[in-house]
């Protein structure tokens, strides 16, 4: 007769695999649930709005146009100039929306 402390031969490796089994199949529960939590959500796009860089004498600054078009402000701060770019997602490439001359802008403002 089989009790506790004495099972079935083979029985042990059984627990183990049904152990494994058990772990993997509430994982792959909570990794589901998770994925149907973050894509019912809607999407929510990326924005970066406000976001300034500087490297050298070259100063980047993003802001936002429309709902949809963002901007893209670089200025050169030795040459005094700044180009503002908005990217198109249609053939992925930045496009040149205009280019200022800030030395002329300011001295014209007196």
């Amino acid at each position: 007769m089989f009790t506790s402390r004495n099972p079935p031969p083979g029985s042990g490796m059984n627990d183990h695999r049904n152990l494994a089994i058990g772990v993997l199949s509430v994982t792959g529960m909570i990794l589901l649930v998770a994925v149907i939590f973050a894509t019912v959500g809607g999407q929510n796009p990326a924005r970066a709005i406000g976001q300034i860089d500087r490297g050298g004498d070259y100063i980047m600054v993003t802001g936002q146009f429309t709902d949809n078009t963002e901007l893209v402000y670089i200025t050169d701060a030795a040459a005094q100039r700044m180009n503002v770019y908005s990217f198109e997602l249609s053939n992925r490439q930045f496009v040149l929306w205009d280019a200022l001359n800030l030395k002329s802008l300011f001295q014209s403002r007196r």
